[in-house]
């Protein structure tokens, strides 16, 4: 399980729209995002992939409606239907959760049976 995260400055990249839009996109829920560390974003390119059309056409719309009026705010224009975890399985979740925080888990694992191991002995 050797997947490659996407960062936010490569996802900019990938899509050809600006760190702040992909920023937007993630507050709005329409890209699923996982934070690392509390702070940093990754992105998954087959979901991604997945929803490309979409938020292309958002953003072809959300970019016409900005530049007819500069000040207008492109929150309210970026309402999409989102994509999020609810169509992913429990297996899935759990998945996700393991190989995110696998470091965590093993951590209090270990925890566990030194504690076990302190107050037995």
């Amino acid at each position: 399980m050797t997947e490659k995260l996407m960062t936010l400055k490569e996802l900019a990249r990938y899509l050809d729209v600006s760190e702040e839009i992909i920023t937007l996109l993630v507050k709005e829920k329409v890209v699923s995002a996982y934070k690392l560390g509390g702070e940093l974003l990754r992105f998954r390119k087959e979901q991604i992939d997945a929803i490309r059309k979409e938020i292309d056409a958002r953003l072809s719309v959300a970019s016409g409606i900005a530049s007819k009026k500069k000040n207008g705010s492109l929150k309210k224009r970026l309402k999409v239907p989102s994509v999020s975890s609810e169509s992913q399985t429990v297996k899935e979740k759990i998945s996700d959760f393991l190989y995110f925080y696998d470091f965590y888990v093993a951590a209090a694992i270990v925890t566990v049976i030194l504690l076990v191991v302190i107050f037995k002995g």
